[in-house]
Formats: structure tokens, C-alpha cells, sequence
């Protein structure tokens, strides 16, 4: 599935309801040019759901980590990005399942690779 306004209702947590949206709408954003600049519409659909289950989860991990780090709490969603999606992985969110999180590590080189290039 295709980065949509339905995630942002998935990722809101009830803490801090404003930075919440607002980091979920910057998040989501860039999450969509990322799916427009891969091209994943034109993808297998086992390669859009791949995709799309990562980003999904990484929006959710960012959005948690900006309402409750004491250090993420004046972060911005580019400065979340920067912090947790590197150029060999991406944050540790599926500790039990090793091919899940070999997929949101893929997902996560990519993304960073296109936010170097893009942002």
C-alpha cells in the first residue's frame, strides 16, 4: 500500500498530539516522494508491500521516538531521519524477526541513500 493519510492516524500514540501530526505529515512526505522517486508503483505488489510495511513501521518507531526521547523531543522529522536511518541499516524495530528486519534495513539504505541525493 501506497503511503497514505491513514498512516499518520496509525502512528499517533495520544502523548503529544500536535508534534505527533506534524511529524507524521513531514514524515509521510518524504515517504511518498521516496515511493515516487523508486518508481514502486510500477513494482511487483510483493515489492510494494515490502516497502511499504518498512516505511510504515519506521514512521511509527520516528513518531514514538519524538514524543517520548528526552533528546528527540526538539527534533525535527529530517533531523529523525538523519539520527536513526543510516547507509548500512536502519533502526533495530523487528528484534524477533531477523527477515523482517533484513527488509526494513533494506528499505532504510535506500532511503537514505535518496535523502543524501534529495534533501
Amino acid at each position: 500500500m501506497k503511503p497514505n493519510r491513514q498512516w499518520i492516524e496509525d502512528w499517533e500514540i495520544g502523548e503529544n498530539t500536535s508534534r505527533e501530526v506534524r511529524i507524521a505529515e513531514e514524515l509521510l512526505q518524504v515517504f511518498s516522494n521516496f515511493w515516487e522517486a523508486q518508481e514502486l508503483d510500477q513494482k511487483s505488489k510483493t515489492t510494494r508491500n515490502r516497502y511499504s510495511a518498512s516505511l510504515h513501521s519506521l514512521g511509527g518507531y520516528l513518531t514514538e521516538k519524538a514524543v517520548y526521547e528526552k533528546e528527540d523531543l526538539v527534533k525535527s522529522s529530517a533531523d529523525l531521519l538523519a539520527k536513526y536511518v543510516g547507509p548500512q541499516e536502519g533502526p533495530l524495530i523487528c528484534v524477533d524477526h531477523e527477515i523482517w528486519q533484513n527488509e526494513l534495513d533494506m528499505v532504510c539504505r535506500k532511503l537514505c541513500k535518496y535523502l543524501k541525493s534529495n534533501c
